[in-house]
This record gives structure tokens, C-alpha cells and sequence, in this order.
């Protein structure tokens, strides 16, 4: 019986040795040369290894870049947002100021239109003349320029006019300069959007090629060495990738919010 067994052990070391034999190349024979084959196909292996290590290394510094900068991306479009509302509330703000000032001036026209007689000199519509133009210009009816050409008297200002006609010059002046900032707020609320367009743009396109850099980074990680014993502290690096991954997919899902865009007036 023990023969039998050491004769069946014979014959499957004899096989393995052949079948070891017909995998070596046809030119390696000698122990020498089977050393060296097995050398060389162990180097070969320890550089695949390195390459895909550092492929994986350079997946996960790529997907780290593209999650800041999305990051970013997401903290600019928020705050163009912002910017976007706090156009909108200056543009319903500046209509309100308008409506009142168009108000005054429908009113002062009334009021020209039936001047009471009143004698009073020069020099006191003048002075009347300017501390209406300062009121006014301190209640931001008046822009800088025309309260300049109110004080010195040009482009119409004339300090000789009734008080109703003044009041219906002031009135004219303060409903134009309600009217030009209005307009003016409308085109920041439309530059506003714009802005706010391009950079929801920016975080949509980034968080796309986030993701993919995630896939691209896990599917690195995961063709890694797992349990042999590698050289390079694979084990290491196997952590590291799959702690950014972890962190990568929780800021790509983190934030839901849809970011509207357009003037909502």
C-alpha cells in the first residue's frame, strides 16, 4: 500500500514538473535560465503593480482637484444667486421709488397749472430753490449733476420761476432720476442672472465630471492587490483611495438643491 502512494506521488510530481516545463518559454531549459525567467517575470509584475498604483494615485489627486473645484463651483453660484435676490429686491425697490416720484410730479403739474399769486422777491425763491434741490437731493431724488446745475442755475434751473413752477421742475428732475435708476437696476438684475446662468452652468458640468472622476477613482481602487503581500504599501494606498472615494460620492449627493435661473419680476 505504500509503495502504491509513494508511486501516485511520483507520478503528480512527475506531472507538475512537466506541466511547469511546457509553461516556460522554449528557450529556458537550464535552472540558471529558469532563475532568471523567474526574476524577470517578477519584475514585470512589481512594475505593472507601480503603474497601476500610480494610476490610481493620479485618479484620486484628479477626482480631489475636480471636487474643490466644484466645491467652489457651488459656493460662486450661491453667491450669485444671492446677488441675483438682492438685484430683484433693488429693482422693485427703485419702481417703488419711481411710482412716488411720478406720483409728485402728476401731482405738481396739477398744482402749476393753477399758480397762486404771491409776491415774493428774488432772492427768496432762490434760497427756496435751494433747499428744495438739497432735500430733494438728500432724499436721493436728485443725482450729483443735477443738483450741481440746481445750485449754479444751469440747464433750466432758473431761480426766478414761481414756487410752483420750481416744484414742478424739482418734480420733472427727481421722476427722470427715479426713472434712470430703475433702468439701471434692471440691467444689473439682467447681468445678475447672466452671471448667475453661467456659473449653475459651471457647478452642472462639474458635478458631472466629478462623478466620473469617482467612478474612475473607485474603479482604480478597486484593482488594487487585496490580500497578497505587494510591495509599495498597496494596503496603504487602497485606504487612502477608498476614504476619497467615500468623501467624493458624499459631496456629489450631499447637495440636491436646483439652482433656478431668470428674473422672476
Amino acid at each position: 500500500m505504500e509503495i502504491v502512494i509513494v508511486i501516485w506521488l511520483l507520478l503528480l510530481l512527475l506531472g507538475v514538473l512537466a506541466l511547469a516545463g511546457l509553461a516556460l518559454p522554449r528557450d529556458v531549459r537550464r535552472p540558471r535560465e529558469i532563475s532568471a525567467w523567474l526574476a524577470e517575470n517578477a519584475e514585470q509584475k512589481r512594475a505593472e503593480a507601480d503603474r497601476r498604483s500610480a494610476e490610481a494615485v493620479e485618479c484620486v489627486r484628479y477626482a480631489e482637484e475636480i471636487a474643490v473645484a466644484a466645491h467652489g463651483a457651488e459656493t460662486t453660484a450661491e453667491r450669485r444667486r444671492t446677488e441675483c435676490q438682492q438685484a430683484q429686491a433693488r429693482v422693485e425697490e427703485c419702481w417703488a421709488a419711481y411710482r412716488t416720484a411720478d406720483a409728485a410730479l402728476q401731482r405738481a403739474r396739477r398744482a402749476a397749472a393753477y399758480p397762486v399769486r404771491e409776491s415774493i422777491d428774488h432772492a427768496d425763491r432762490e434760497h427756496a430753490l435751494r433747499r428744495a434741490a438739497q432735500a430733494a437731493y438728500r432724499r436721493g431724488d436728485l443725482s450729483d449733476e443735477q443738483l450741481l446745475d440746481a445750485l449754479t442755475h444751469r440747464n433750466g434751473w432758473d431761480p426766478h420761476l414761481h414756487p410752483a413752477e420750481q416744484e414742478l421742475l424739482l418734480a420733472r428732475a427727481a421722476a427722470a432720476h427715479r426713472l434712470a435708476l430703475y433702468r439701471a437696476a434692471l440691467t444689473a438684475e439682467d447681468a445678475a442672472w447672466r452671471a448667475s446662468d453661467i456659473a449653475t452652468a459651471a457647478v452642472r458640468s462639474l458635478r458631472r465630471e466629478a462623478a466620473a472622476a469617482t467612478a474612475r477613482a473607485e474603479a482604480a481602487r478597486a484593482a488594487l492587490p487585496r490580500d497578497e503581500p505587494v510591495p509599495g504599501g498597496y494596503r496603504q494606498l487602497r485606504f487612502r483611495l477608498g476614504s476619497h472615494v467615500r468623501r467624493l460620492s458624499a459631496a456629489g449627493a450631499g447637495d440636491g438643491r436646483i439652482l433656478t435661473s431668470g428674473p422672476s419680476r
